[in-house]
C-alpha cells in the first residue's frame, strides 16, 4: 500500500548565498556552497543588500529581518566610542546614553549580540509577587509558594511497566504520524520527511529493535496521539458525548503507552551522540511539556542542547547534509523552549545554547512535510518564532538584568528611553515583515489561522515587557506627577497586557507546549493590571477594557488545559488560585 511516507524528499534551498544571488544561479545552500568552493570565492549569506522586491522569497525576507535586527544592535555597539564624545544635547532620543553611569556598560551591551536572558533577571512572576509593589496585597503573598519548590516536590510521572510493545495498524500509524506532522513538526520542524519514512517503517514492523530509531518512532507516535487529543478536547466543534470521551481516553492511553515504552529506550539515546539520539531526547522534552512538567522538560532540553553543541562543533560524521540541518533546527528549538522556561524560573542553570546562538546558522532548507508549500510555511513560522524569541531575550537582557534594572528609576532617564524606543522599533520591524499567512492585527479580531494568533500572543507579550518599566516607575513614585509621555508609555504596556488576555484561546501550541509558561505569564499580567488600577493617572486607560471578564476567562482556560492531565502541575494550580484572588481584589478596587 502506497503511503505519503514512501515519497522521496525533494531537495530545495530556501536561502541562497550572496554570490549565487548576484549570478542568479541555483545555490545548494551549503556553507560554503559548491559554486563558491569550486571558484575559490568567499561564501557569504545575508551580506548582499537587496530591495524587498517581488522576486524575493518569503524566507529571504524573514532571514533578512533577523539579520537586520542583529545589525542594528551591532552598529550601536560599534559606534559607542563616537557617541561617548558627542554633546549630550545633540544625542538622538533613540540612541542609548552609554556614558551615563546608570546605563549598561560597554562590555555588557556587547554581549547582546548573543540574545541571552541573564540568570538573575528581574521580570518573572515570582519577582513581581515578592517585590515591594506586592506589599499592599498580603493575601497574594500568603498564597504564593516558590515555583521551583512546588515543581520539585511534584510526584514522579506515572509509569506502567509493560512486557508487550504497542501495535498499530497502517491506518492508525498514518493518522498519528500525520497529526505529529500537522502540529509538533510544524511548530518545531526538526524531523525530516526522510526520517519520518524510516520511523513509519519502524512502527509497521512493531519496534523490534532496542535502538534510538525505535525510541524516536515511539515518541513520534506518543506526540501524535497527544496532539490529536489536544485538538479533540479543545476544538470549537468538539462533541461531549460518550463516544468522544471514550476516544479521548483511548488517545491518552495510547500516548502514555508509547511514552512508557520510549522511556525504556531513552537510556540508549542518552548514551549515544548522533542526530537521531538528539532527536529522541528533544522529543522527550516536548512530551514532558505536554505533561506540564517544566523541570523534566528542562532536564531533557539540557541534554539535547549539549548534544547539539557537540555535534555542531565536531560535525555529525554521517556525511548527510540533512543530519547537519536537523541538529541546527533542534538547537534553535531548544533555544526557544529553554528561554521560555528561564524567563519564569530565574537562577535555573542554562544549557549554554543562548551563549552561542549568534554563531549557529539559522534554519536552512529541509524537507519536513509532504508538500513544498507546507514545508515552506513551517520554515517561515519557525523563523518567525526564533526572531521574536531572540528579541524577547534582548528585552530581558537590556531592561531586566538585576544589576541594570535597579538603576532605571527615573522616567526621564535618556538611556532607558533610548533602549525602549529601539526595542519597540525592532518589534514593529518584526511585525511588518511577517509573511502574509502569519499577519495579524494588533486588536481582538480573529486571525486567519492559529499560527498567526499564536504569534500575536508573542508580540503582545513582548510589547508588554518592553514598556513595563514605565508602569513600575509610576508605581514606585506615586507621589510625584508624571509627564504625559511617561503615562502614555505605561499605557502601552497595559493595553498590550489587556489585549494579551482578551486574545488568549486554546491554541494547539499553547495547550500542547506552553500551558505552564502561559499560566505564569497570565498571573503576572493580571497582577500588573491590579496594581495599575490603583493609580489615578492609569486607571482611566484600563477601564476602557472589559477587565471583569479577564479572571473568569483565564481560569476557565487553565482549568480546561490541565483537565486532561492525570497529575496536575502544582504551579499551574497555584496560578489559577492567584488569578482568582487577583480577580477578587480587582472587584474590590472597582
Amino acid at each position: 500500500m502506497a503511503t505519503p511516507y514512501s515519497a522521496r524528499p525533494r531537495k530545495r534551498t530556501a536561502h541562497a548565498c550572496d554570490a549565487c544571488r548576484v549570478r542568479k544561479s541555483r545555490c545548494d545552500g551549503r556553507q560554503p556552497c559548491s559554486w563558491c568552493t569550486e571558484n575559490e570565492v568567499e561564501c557569504l549569506y545575508g551580506q548582499q543588500q537587496q530591495p524587498l522586491g517581488a522576486n524575493q522569497g518569503k524566507s529571504d525576507k524573514i532571514l533578512e529581518t533577523v539579520l537586520r535586527m542583529d545589525g542594528l544592535l551591532r552598529s550601536i555597539h560599534e559606534n559607542l566610542s563616537d557617541q561617548q564624545q558627542q554633546n549630550l544635547q545633540q544625542r538622538a532620543v533613540t540612541s542609548p546614553r552609554f556614558s551615563d553611569p546608570s546605563s549598561p556598560d560597554n562590555s555588557d551591551f556587547a554581549k547582546v549580540a548573543n540574545a541571552t536572558i541573564p540568570s538573575t533577571h528581574i521580570s518573572a512572576t515570582e519577582d513581581l509577587l515578592i517585590s515591594p509593589i506586592a506589599a499592599p496585597y498580603p493575601s497574594l503573598r500568603a498564597q504564593f509558594r516558590p515555583i521551583f519548590l512546588l515543581e520539585s516536590r511534584c510526584p514522579a510521572i506515572p509509569y506502567q511497566p509493560r512486557s508487550i510493545r504497542p501495535v498499530f495498524t497502517t491506518s492508525e500509524a498514518e493518522r498519528l504520524l500525520n497529526s505529529f506532522q500537522r502540529n509538533v513538526n510544524f511548530w518545531y520542524p526538526t524531523v525530516s520527511k526522510a526520517t519520518l519514512q524510516n520511523l513509519f517503517e519502524r512502527v509497521r514492523n512493531g519496534f523490534v529493535e532496542n535502538t534510538c530509531e525505535d525510541c524516536a518512532a515511539l515518541l513520534v507516535m506518543a506526540l501524535g496521539a497527544a496532539s490529536e487529543l489536544v485538538q479533540l478536547v479543545h476544538s470549537s466543534t468538539k462533541s461531549h458525548g460518550f463516544e468522544s470521551r471514550q476516544h479521548q481516553s483511548e488517545l491518552m492511553t495510547m500516548a502514555s503507552v508509547c511514552y512508557d515504552e520510549a522511556m525504556k529506550l531513552l537510556n540508549v539515546a542518552y548514551m549515544e551522540i548522533s542526530t537521531i539520539s538528539t532527536q529522541c531526547v528533544f522529543l522527550a522534552a516536548i512530551y514532558c511539556s505536554f505533561l506540564q512538567r517544566p523541570l523534566q522538560t528542562w532536564g531533557h532540553l539540557n541534554t539535547a542542547a549539549t548534544k547539539c553543541r557537540a555535534l555542531l562543533a565536531y560535525g555529525t560524521g554521517s556525511g548527510n547534509i540533512e543530519d547537519d540541518e536537523c541538529i541546527r533546527r533542534i538547537f534553535w528549538s531548544c533555544y526557544i523552549i529553554e528561554s521560555d522556561l528561564i524567563s519564569e524560573l530565574s537562577h535555573l542553570p542554562q544549557s549554554g545554547v543562548a551563549e552561542v546562538e549568534s554563531e549557529v546558522p539559522l534554519p536552512g532548507p529541509l524537507q519536513t512535510h509532504f508538500t513544498e508549500a507546507e514545508t515552506e510555511s513551517s520554515a517561515l513560522y519557525f523563523l518567525s518564532c526564533i526572531s521574536i524569541r531572540r528579541l524577547l531575550n534582548r528585552v530581558h537582557h537590556l531592561l531586566y538584568a538585576e544589576d541594570k534594572y535597579k538603576n532605571y528609576t527615573n522616567a526621564t532617564d535618556e538611556s532607558l528611553r533610548g533602549l525602549i524606543s529601539e526595542l519597540d522599533r525592532q518589534l514593529v520591524l518584526w511585525h511588518e515583515t511577517l509573511p502574509e499567512f502569519l499577519r495579524f492585527e494588533e486588536n481582538t479580531r480573529d486571525c486567519v489561522n492559529e499560527h498567526a494568533a499564536f504569534l500575536r500572543q508573542r508580540y503582545l507579550a513582548c510589547k508588554s515587557v518592553i514598556y513595563r518599566p514605565y508602569v513600575e516607575i509610576v508605581l514606585k513614585h506615586r507621589e510625584i506627577p508624571h509627564s504625559a509621555e511617561t503615562i502614555d508609555a505605561a499605557s502601552r504596556c497595559l493595553k498590550a497586557s489587556c489585549d494579551h488576555i482578551a486574545n488568549l484561546r486554546s491554541f494547539s501550541q499553547t495547550v500542547m507546549i506552553d500551558t505552564w509558561i502561559c499560566a505564569l505569564s497570565m498571573t503576572s499580567t493580571m497582577f500588573i493590571i491590579l496594581v495599575a488600577l490603583q493609580i489615578p493617572s492609569l486607571r482611566p486607560r484600563l477601564l476602557e477594557h472589559n477587565i471583569p471578564e479577564f479572571g473568569p476567562h483565564l481560569r476557565d482556560l487553565l482549568n480546561a488545559w490541565i483537565g486532561v492531565m492525570p497529575q496536575k502541575s502544582p504551579s499551574i494550580q497555584q496560578s489559577v488560585r492567584l488569578i482568582a484572588e487577583i480577580e477578587a481584589l480587582i472587584g474590590q478596587s472597582r
